[in-house]
């Protein structure tokens, strides 16, 4: 089963605020819902939050072409000039590139998403997805929605990103929706429709006088509690998505980001210490084996061709020893051989202890 919380925009999150729930089985069709604390939320296998609009903003950015890991590090930056916020104090989400090659970029406070999670694994519900109530609304062309709720509500446009906008007690067009429209147009995506879903007790305005005044069709919609028991999209932005579950989830087990960077340092710095050592060690060799050519070369200026110097002037220095009468490599050969030479009538016996040959006549 799957149990969908709706968080409320209240800050901070408290357990003793009352929740919006609904718990779907394995079809995703709705068994139960109602509004109580969290203490009295059902469990389930799968618990997925459902974000207020308000709590979510959204920016379309150029960014560079970078892997997906670089990019999570990028986006709080990226998003830092368009919200006037702190890179570390938010949770920045990036979903689909269109086709003029900007990104849709989902933001929220980091220390209030965070604090939503603890607060549900304190009661051992582990959300595994968080989603932007927009999202529920998205996936439609030139078809736009907007929710209406008592002084407030949200527009939707076709990619999920949502526009929150004020109620005027005069009815008039909320200035938010007017901007909103204008800039679709000026991207080309200006909605041909504009559904509006009420929430709750919410009236509608008159609609008539809102499609004038933003020269595009508002037609009254469905309410907002069913639409809401809509799945999301296969390609909404998961919010939850890089964010540090308290210990005991799955993401806990994870070793932490900082944790991996230093690993990453560590076994850098070791390459480079083992490539600069094994650098200096063959440069070391390569100049005592230049020696060796030099020693050989002064030795016998007569070789023409050097292979192996330690090699061939041990090679060398045999055929000279035993041009001169020298064992190579034996002592007692060549003490016996000088002993011959002493001893030209010859020797009856030999002794050799000690390094230390003695002939006897």
């Amino acid at each position: 089963m799957k149990l969908r919380a709706y968080l409320p925009a209240a800050e901070p999150l408290d357990e003793g605020l009352p929740l919006a729930w609904v718990l779907f089985d394995a079809r995703g069709v709705a068994l139960r819902e109602d509004t109580t604390v969290l203490s009295d939320i059902p469990r389930a296998e799968e618990v997925e939050l459902i974000l207020p609009a308000t709590r979510v903003l959204f920016a379309r950015l150029k960014l560079p072409r970078v892997n997906a890991s670089t990019i999570r590090e990028l986006l709080p930056f990226a998003v830092e000039d368009r919200l006037l916020a702190d890179p570390a104090q938010i949770h920045a989400v990036a979903g689909s590139t269109n086709e003029l090659g900007e990104t849709l970029v989902a933001v929220v406070d980091r220390a209030w998403l965070e604090a939503a999670v603890r607060l549900f694994a304190s009661h051992g519900l582990r959300p595994s997805h968080g989603y932007s109530e927009s999202a529920l609304l998205a996936g439609g062309k030139a078809d736009w929605h907007a929710v209406l709720r008592g002084d407030h509500g949200f527009l939707v446009d076709d990619e999920g990103v949502a526009v929150s906008f004020d109620r005027s007690a005069g009815g008039e067009l909320p200035l938010a929706l007017r901007v909103a429209v204008d800039e679709a147009n000026e991207r080309g995506d200006r909605p041909r429709e504009i559904r509006l879903h009420a929430d709750g007790d919410a009236r509608l305005p008159d609609l008539q006088r809102w499609s004038e005044q933003a020269s595009v069709t508002f037609t009254a919609g469905s309410r907002w509690s069913e639409l809401a028991k809509e799945p999301a999209p296969r390609n909404a932005l998961d919010l939850l998505r890089d964010v540090a579950m308290p210990s005991g989830s799955r993401a806990s087990r994870l070793v932490p980001r900082a944790a991996l960077v230093l690993v990453a340092i560590i076994a850098f710095l070791q390459l480079a210490f083992t490539a600069v050592d094994a650098w200096r060690l063959q440069r070391t060799h390569d100049a005592l084996v230049a020696r060796q050519e030099a020693v050989f070369r002064t030795a016998f200026p007569e070789a023409k061709v050097i292979v192996d110097p330690e090699l061939q002037l041990a090679r060398n220095l045999a055929d000279l020893k035993r041009s001169r009468g020298l064992a190579a490599e034996d002592d007692f050969l060549a003490q016996a051989t000088r002993a011959a030479k002493e001893f030209p009538a010859g020797a009856k016996s030999l002794a050799y202890a000690n390094g230390r040959l003695e002939a006897r006549p």
